[in-house]
């Protein structure tokens, strides 16, 4: 799909890690490649072909690079706070944009898309006004409290009492941009994530997985441990919800681009509470794309060179069944302390199972008390694809017994991983 774009330029808005995989990726196409944030040694920065101090939010001075460097497409994800500046930037720079600025809005805003969905008649979490909050009036503890523009786990608190939650409030809002907060229903039901890809206003649901969590932190976010593909809730989903998610996608004039949404079930119904309409951190693409040739990266790339997110029509790709496999994106969470020695690597990258393997935290990294309950406590992410659920297991267990994160005194780092039980 990208064989046909070498010599293009690319430019990338924010050198953020996970972007390296993406710079990476287009220049083994010939894509000629330019990093531009604010930061000096940004990770991405490292592997471009050149790179630039002008800030990703700096929308005039980012167009003015794009036409100085004759830049053919942009490209940046993971990042929800850049989505509203890389809308205005393809705009004035005259160059592809899957979203709108106001659809990103909506998307990076919690309040607002949760709203969204009551309006579109999707079901959604049961929150909390801030009228209600501050006379401390009806609110059913616990409760969970988080910024309404932030990504990664970050500012999250698990709240049981009033007093807690006024904490939580503080620190939601410390790592919110617009300095607001929301309360919702603290739920405790099975977790899964949904994947929608878009295309030409066509919205085309490619699957989605049961979510697994570490619960072994009080009163932060529980982090994801496994997601499980295909979810036990497919068939639910596809006769309760998913036309109606579809018809609230087509309503707010969603085109193109790739979304995640992450929900709770509960008497067997999804009830959706946020969304991230950008490449996802939790990797689904290994598991959709060896699979169904649907590689959210790709399509990103090739939609900010020619404006169209594949040469063939990704409706005919999609399975929400995986077409009969099974698979796992593990993503164990470690405790606090400093990376002395990994053990196991070579292990996951001989395994013919493992597709794709992401290290957060290597050697010499350190997970502070302040990341706990954030998605830096990851050790690593990786991709597994089986034909058989036995198969699937075998792997998991496999993984879980050979590889391992060890602090200076050769403990293990880990805190506990998924148990496999739950898939029997």
């Amino acid at each position: 799909m990208l064989e046909k774009l070498s010599g293009k330029r690319l430019l990338v808005l924010g050198g953020v890690i996970q972007m390296v995989e993406v710079v990476k990726l287009a220049k083994t196409y010939g894509i000629e490649v330019l990093v531009t944030d604010y930061l000096e040694n940004s990770p991405a920065k490292k592997y471009a072909d050149k790179s630039f101090m002008v800030s990703a939010t700096d929308v005039d001075g980012v167009v003015e690079l794009c036409k100085s460097e004759k830049v053919d497409g942009i490209v940046t994800g993971y990042v929800d706070l850049l989505l509203p500046y890389y809308a205005q930037i393809c705009e004035k720079a005259g160059l592809p944009c899957y979203g709108s600025f106001e659809i990103f809005n909506i998307m990076t805003d919690k309040k607002l898309f949760k709203k969204l969905c009551r309006d579109n008649n999707v079901p959604t979490i049961k929150e909390w006004t801030t009228k209600e909050v501050e006379n401390n009036q009806g609110i059913e503890y616990p409760v969970i409290v988080k910024p309404t523009d932030s990504s990664g786990s970050r500012g999250i608190s698990v709240c049981n009492n009033y007093s807690e939650l006024l904490n939580g409030i503080e620190k939601a809002l410390q790592f919110s941009p617009s300095k607001q907060y929301i309360v919702e229903k603290y739920m405790t039901g099975k977790e899964v994530v949904l994947y929608y890809y878009f295309q030409d206003g066509n919205p085309i649901f490619m699957g989605m997985c049961d979510r697994y969590v570490c619960k072994e932190q009080a009163g932060v976010a529980q982090l994801p441990i496994a997601y499980v593909f295909p979810s036990k809730y497919t068939d639910s989903h596809l006769r309760n919800t998913d036309c109606a998610i579809k018809q609230m996608f087509k309503n707010i004039g969603v085109k193109n681009g790739t979304m995640f949404l992450q929900a709770f079930i509960e008497d067997d119904i999804v009830y959706v509470y946020e969304p991230g309409y950008r490449l996802n951190g939790a990797r689904e693409q290994y598991v959709f794309g060896p699979i169904n040739d649907a590689y959210a990266t790709k399509m990103l790339i090739h939609f900010a060179l020619t404006g169209k997110m594949h040469t063939e029509s990704l409706s005919q790709k999609c399975d929400p069944y995986i077409c009969g496999k099974h698979a796992c994106v593990l993503s164990p969470v470690l405790k606090t302390g400093r990376v002395d020695k990994i053990i196991g690597l070579d292990y996951m990258k001989s395994n013919p199972c493992i597709f794709n393997i992401a290290i957060t935290n290597d050697v010499n990294s350190v997970v502070s008390n302040k990341e706990i309950g954030t998605l830096r406590q990851l050790a690593y992410r990786n991709a597994i694809i089986a034909d058989t659920k036995e198969e699937l297991i075998n792997v998991i267990n496999d993984v879980q017994r050979n590889v391992d994160w060890l602090d200076e005194e050769g403990n293990s780092l880990m805190l506990r991983q998924f148990s496999t039980d739950e898939l029997e």
